[in-house]
Parts: C-alpha cells; sequence; structure tokens
C-alpha cells in the first residue's frame, strides 16, 4: 500500500510559482531536491539522492504534495 504525504503541516512547503515548483524535501530521506526546469501535478519527481520516485500532487491549498511511485 502507498501513502500520500502531505506536505501542507510544513509552513515551509513549497508552493507553485506560476504553476510551476521548482524543488521538493524527499520524504523518505529528507534531501533537498532543487528542479531547475519546474514541474507541475501529476509529474513524476525522483530524488537526486536517495533515488525515490514521486507523483506530484498539489493541495487545494495550492501546496506541493508527493506519492511513492
Amino acid at each position: 500500500m502507498s501513502a500520500t504525504y502531505d506536505l501542507d503541516d510544513d509552513d515551509d512547503a513549497p508552493k507553485a510559482k506560476g504553476g510551476l515548483f521548482y524543488e521538493f524535501d524527499c520524504t523518505e530521506c529528507d534531501a533537498n531536491n532543487p528542479w531547475a526546469e519546474g514541474f507541475k501535478a501529476k509529474d513524476e519527481v525522483t530524488c537526486h539522492y536517495c533515488g525515490q520516485s514521486f507523483e506530484a500532487r498539489v493541495s487545494e491549498e495550492g501546496k506541493l504534495k508527493l506519492k511513492p511511485i
């Protein structure tokens, strides 16, 4: 069973700029992952450090959520 990690509890959770996110914190290893080209909801992102892949999701408030895939 896979879980969706909700970053809404984190005041520093990334918020979309023009519909794109430019970083995320890995929920597996806590590494910060800058993403120069940006990513949006339903894009797949992979942690540069541990290799875990996630599907990016966005809450109604516009905050990033990560679902491990």
